[in-house]
C-alpha cells in the first residue's frame, strides 16, 4: 500500500504546482485558497493519502506519516 501512497504524492505535487501558479499569480482574482480550481483535486489528493495511511500504517505513526492539509503544503 505504500506504493500506493507514494504514487498518490507524486500526483498531489504536480497539482500543487498548479495551485501555487493560481494563488500566487492571482489569475482570477481568487479571494480564499479554495476558491482556486486546483484546491478541490488536491484537497481529494490529500484525503485520499490520509486515509490509506490510517488503513496501512499502525496508529501510532499515523501522525508522523500523515499528510498535511493543502494549506500547508502551500
Amino acid at each position: 500500500m505504500d506504493h500506493a501512497i507514494e504514487r498518490l504524492k507524486t500526483f498531489l505535487e504536480a497539482e500543487l504546482d498548479f495551485l501555487r501558479e493560481e494563488w500566487k499569480d492571482g489569475k482570477g482574482g481568487y479571494k480564499k485558497l479554495s476558491d482556486c480550481p486546483s484546491y478541490k483535486t488536491c484537497k481529494a489528493y490529500v484525503d485520499a493519502i490520509n486515509v490509506l495511511v490510517k488503513a496501512y500504517y499502525h496508529p501510532e505513526y499515523v501522525e508522523q506519516y500523515k499528510c498535511p492539509s493543502v494549506k500547508e503544503l502551500i
